[in-house]
C-alpha cells in the first residue's frame, strides 16, 4: 500500500520578522503594510525598503490585524431591496461585474443582499462595523431607505437617484429622447411603447422622454405593460401591430430584455423584423455569444456606474466631498432591428 505525504504547510511570514528584517520597529511595519493609524512621519526610504522586504519574504497582511489597525473592515456592501440579484439577468452581471472591479482595484471585499434577507440584516451588519460603506440599488419606498441617516456609514445610490445620498445613474431621458428622434427620423408614425408593471425611475424617465419626444414629433405612442409569462406580446398588443392602416410599426421595450423576448415573439407568429415591426431596446448589452440579432438599442454604462459607485464611497470613507448625481453618458447604437415601415423611404 503507497503511503502519500501531505504537503507541509508553510508557516506564515510575522509582521515582527518583516520589520526586524527592514531594520524597523514593529509600529512602523503596520503603518507601511496594514494602513495603521500613526502621526509618525515616514520617509519614503524607509517605506520603499519595507515594502521590498515583505515582497521578498512573502508577507500577507492578516485581515483582521489590518482592519483593527485601520478602523475598517475593508468591506463594502451592495443592497439590492425587493429585486432578485440573477446572474444570468445581465443588467444585473455588468452592473455588480463594474462593482467587483471596483472594490478589488481599491482592496475591499464585497457583500452582495438579495432577497431573501431581510434589509435589517443588512443594517446590523453596517451598525456592527462589518461593512465600511453602502451601495444602493433601490426604488422610493424601500425599508432602508429611512434608516440610511443614522447608519453613518457612506452610502451611494446606483441606477436610480435617491434623495439625500449620492447617486450614480444614467442618462435615461437623453436615451428615451434619441431613440424617439431615431424613429421619427424613419417614418414611424405609431409605436406601442411597452413599460414595466412596477417601473423604477429609471425606467419611468426613460419611456417618457421617449413618449414626449414622439409626440412632439405628431407620432402616436400606444402604451402597455411588460407581462411576466414570457410571452412578450399579448392577442392585444398583436392586433395594435397588425390590424388596420394606423397599425403600429415599431415597439420601444423599456429595456434589452423585453426588448429581445418581443423579437423572438414576432419571429414566432411570423412577422419579420425589421421588415413587418422594428423593435428597440435600452441597455445596450454586449453578449459573449452571437445573439439572434444586433438589436438598436441605447447603450448604457452599468459597469461604468458600478466602478464609479465604489469610488464615491471610498472618496466619502477619505473625507472628500463627492457630487450629490453623477448622470452617465449614453449612446445610440443602430442595430438590424429598425428600418424604415414598409412604403416610405
Amino acid at each position: 500500500m503507497e503511503i502519500r505525504r501531505l504537503p507541509v504547510r508553510r508557516r506564515s511570514v510575522t509582521l515582527e520578522e518583516v520589520a526586524q528584517a527592514a531594520e524597523v520597529s514593529r509600529p512602523t511595519a503596520s503603518v507601511i503594510l496594514n494602513g495603521a493609524r500613526s502621526g509618525t512621519r515616514i520617509s519614503d526610504a524607509t517605506r520603499q525598503r519595507v515594502l521590498g522586504m515583505a515582497a521578498t519574504m512573502g508577507y500577507r497582511p492578516n485581515p483582521i490585524a489590518q482592519s483593527l489597525a485601520t478602523g475598517r473592515a475593508n468591506r463594502i456592501g451592495f443592497y439590492s431591496g425587493r429585486a432578485r440579484l440573477d446572474c444570468r439577468n445581465p443588467f444585473f452581471a455588468e452592473m455588480l461585474g463594474g462593482v467587483f472591479d471596483g472594490t478589488e482595484a481599491l482592496g475591499f471585499d464585497t457583500l452582495v443582499h438579495t432577497t431573501g434577507v431581510s434589509e435589517s440584516r443588512m443594517i446590523d451588519l453596517v451598525r456592527g462595523h462589518a461593512l465600511d460603506g453602502l451601495i444602493v440599488y433601490a426604488t422610493p419606498g424601500d425599508p432602508i431607505l429611512p434608516l440610511l441617516g443614522e447608519l453613518r456609514v457612506p452610502a451611494v445610490a446606483i441606477a436610480d437617484a435617491i434623495s439625500g445620498i449620492p447617486s450614480v445613474t444614467v442618462d435615461d431621458s437623453y436615451g428615451g429622447m434619441k431613440l424617439a428622434e431615431y424613429l421619427c427620423s424613419i417614418n414611424h408614425r405609431h409605436v406601442l411603447v411597452k413599460q414595466a408593471p412596477f417601473p423604477p425611475p429609471s425606467a419611468i424617465a426613460r419611456v417618457e422622454a421617449f413618449a414626449n419626444t414622439c409626440e412632439s414629433a405628431g407620432v402616436r405612442v400606444t402604451r402597455s405593460l411588460e407581462i411576466w409569462d414570457g410571452g412578450g406580446l399579448s392577442d392585444e398588443e398583436l392586433k395594435t401591430l397588425t390590424e388596420g392602416n394606423d397599425r403600429a410599426t415599431a415597439v420601444m421595450a423599456w429595456s434589452d430584455a423585453v426588448a429581445e423576448t418581443v423579437y423572438e415573439n414576432l419571429i414566432r407568429v411570423g412577422l419579420s423584423v425589421p421588415g413587418h415591426v422594428s423593435v428597440v431596446g435600452f441597455d445596450g448589452f454586449r453578449h459573449r455569444h452571437p445573439p439572434r440579432c444586433d438589436l438598436t438599442t441605447v447603450r448604457a454604462p452599468w459597469a461604468s456606474a458600478g466602478r464609479g459607485a465604489v469610488r464615491l464611497v471610498h472618496a466619502q470613507l477619505s473625507g472628500e466631498s463627492v457630487p450629490p448625481l453623477t448622470v452617465l453618458p449614453v449612446a445610440l447604437h443602430i442595430g438590424d432591428t429598425t428600418a424604415p415601415p414598409k412604403g416610405t423611404s
